[in-house]
């Protein structure tokens, strides 16, 4: 996967429906359910059929930088805008992308491990043009940051989500919640999707499976 260089602004590409996006190269993921039997969650285990877990099997991502930011364009089918806590069976939409916190391998399912832990972002919903910035040490370990580096715009139309995510490429105030990502280098990424009405939340999710190479362009 390319992360394409523009000679773009940061608010341009922050918009999701931007007509700039056009030129940017995309790619279709497929996503799978996140496995019933890693919920840290007992309760969860034994509430949820897997057969109904991960309702969004697909997922286009595009990926920029403009030299300082590095965006990334997450857009999948959702017949249903679902923005806020409703009930126990009805949670906001949200997605987000994970990374290695330092290089190597972490195992995806588990959101990495003590001696491999990866740096994720998420939005959600509920949360409007706001994102999270969170570390993760294995399942149930996750950790939000005091600090949040992530910019997120979203749109919903016609059956679809859009969700952009903007952060500077490197943010050396907190280098051990960000993953930095310098030009000319490449790192490891995936994603997720949570279905609100689906009843997902937490580590019940859409995911991809393996890590794929991000190349970010000088």
């Amino acid at each position: 996967m390319d992360c394409k260089k523009v000679s773009m602004g940061r608010d341009q590409l922050l918009d999701p429906l931007a007509s700039a996006w056009g030129t940017i190269p995309s790619e279709e993921l497929k996503m799978v359910a996140s496995p019933l039997a890693n919920q840290p969650s007992e309760y969860i285990k034994a509430s949820r059929d897997e057969k109904q877990i991960g309702k969004v099997r697909t997922l286009s991502v595009q990926t920029a930088n403009n030299g300082t930011d590095i965006f990334f364009r997450l857009s999948w089918p959702d017949e249903t805008k679902d923005a806020e806590f409703k009930d126990n069976n009805s949670f906001p939409d949200g997605c987000g992308i994970i990374m290695p916190l330092r290089g190597g391998d972490p195992p995806i399912e588990e959101m990495g491990s003590k001696q491999a832990p990866v740096n994720a972002w998420m939005w959600k919903a509920s949360l409007g043009d706001a994102a999270r910035n969170t570390v993760g040490q294995g399942l149930g370990t996750t950790e939000f940051s005091e600090q949040a580096p992530i910019a997120a715009k979203a749109a919903w139309q016609d059956g679809r989500w859009v969700v952009v995510f903007a952060r500077a490429l490197a943010v050396p105030q907190l280098p051990d919640e960000c993953t930095q990502l310098p030009p000319g280098g490449s790192v490891k990424i995936g994603f997720a999707v949570w279905d609100g009405s689906n009843g997902e939340r937490a580590g019940v999710k859409s995911f991809s499976k393996e890590w794929r190479e991000l190349k970010v362009e000088a």
